[in-house]
């Protein structure tokens, strides 16, 4: 039996299955990620990003041109493959980043977009949604593969990326699209030229709607990670080690709900003692800003900022810490790690409670 005998009886099955082409295709590329990449970025996986964004690049190409109808199908599985795979990898490392639930359910809500592409399909004609997906992918990756390259985390690298992304769906258009305007009269290619326009300026929008996100530090420090936070009292550093005690806390709080609870007797310093890893040679200007609620006010008041410059590249991370500069006061607490002036990369809450007899049982807890 050759080819398109096969494919014939195939083809009925296929227009069944279409519909849950999308989700097939994203939760394959999830499957994918989850087993082949790391909890350290290698070049392997940058490998893999890069293969999927051009990927689903190339797919645009022909999707643009005249395809044989019975070839669109298949087509149209492999642009979902290529932009779930990138788009649950990218999930996956800015999650990571991210010191904020906002930018999580924003990054959820264009995986939707992204899986409901195809659902909406039969409605529209144009591959408008394919291209502003493209530019949402493209910014993202961009943005996250910069920094490995340039050795560097700075806010005029996510601008970079964006005009790159966006360089990058003009361009592959345009090449896509180039037989369809030569075959054209004057008045054919200015009316093409308009539709064209018309179908990338979303595109253009989502990547405006990114820098915005950028603007309201919505974006995670990507590829920083925090690996380790702790607030405790009585912090030393010996033979390259850093440790300190850290109070018991309870049933609840272990289970991750709630704040952490600290005792402090006065003149006592309460510290944040954390590791963030970031990749080989990048330089970062971190800060650590403590915050005090003022429940009357309904409102968080500052009360230090602590400089920590960093160089990425040790995998268990770069050790630092930082204290509380103007006393320690009892109420609610934050520690917030970011960029210097720039995203947050975690929150740590904690509430900071005078001493009482007996003293609260602890442990050592030791970064190496």
């Amino acid at each position: 039996m050759d080819f398109k005998m096969m494919f014939k009886r195939f083809e009925p099955r296929l227009t069944v299955i279409r519909r849950f082409l999308p989700a097939i295709a994203f939760f394959s590329g999830f499957i994918w990620d989850s087993i082949s990449m790391g909890r350290v970025v290698s070049f392997f996986d940058l490998l893999v990003l890069t293969s999927y964004y051009f990927g689903a690049g190339l797919i645009l190409v022909f999707l643009v041109r005249e395809i044989k109808p019975e070839w669109k199908n298949w087509f149209d599985f492999l642009v979902q493959f290529f932009f779930g795979g990138l788009f649950s990898a990218l999930v996956v490392f800015y999650f990571k980043s991210s010191g904020s639930l906002y930018t999580f359910f924003v990054v959820i809500s264009l995986v939707i977009l992204l899986v409901a592409n195809e659902f909406l399909a039969d409605r529209y004609t144009s591959r408008t949604l394919d291209w502003a997906l493209f530019a949402v992918c493209g910014t993202m990756y961009l943005n996250f593969l910069i920094p490995h390259v340039v050795h560097s985390i700075r806010a005029a690298w996510f601008y970079l990326s964006c005009l790159i992304s966006l360089g990058m769906i003009f361009a592959i258009h345009r090449f896509a699209s180039a037989k369809q305007h030569e075959r054209m009269s004057r008045a054919g290619k200015k009316r093409l030229y308009l539709i064209d326009l018309r179908q990338l300026l979303p595109a253009l929008g989502v990547v405006v709607l990114l820098v915005i996100f950028y603007q309201f530090r919505l974006i995670p420090p990507v590829p920083l990670v925090s690996k380790e936070s702790y607030i405790c009292k009585n912090f030393s550093s010996q033979d390259g080690t850093y440790s300190c005690q850290v109070e018991k806390q309870s049933f609840w709080r272990v289970l991750g709900i709630g704040d952490d609870v600290i005792h402090f007797q006065e003149g006592e310093k309460i510290y944040n003692l954390s590791a963030v890893f970031a990749p080989t040679r990048i330089t970062v200007d971190l800060e650590q800003n403590w915050l005090l609620r003022d429940e009357k006010k309904d409102k968080w008041l500052a009360r230090g900022v602590v400089p920590l410059p960093m160089v990425g590249g040790r995998k268990e991370g770069w050790r630092t810490y930082s204290y509380i500069q103007t006393g320690v006061q009892a109420g609610r607490w934050k520690v917030e790690t970011a960029l210097k002036g720039g995203a947050v990369l975690a929150i740590h809450y904690f509430t900071a409670k005078e001493q009482i007899n007996p003293i609260q049982p602890s442990h050592t807890v030791t970064v190496y």
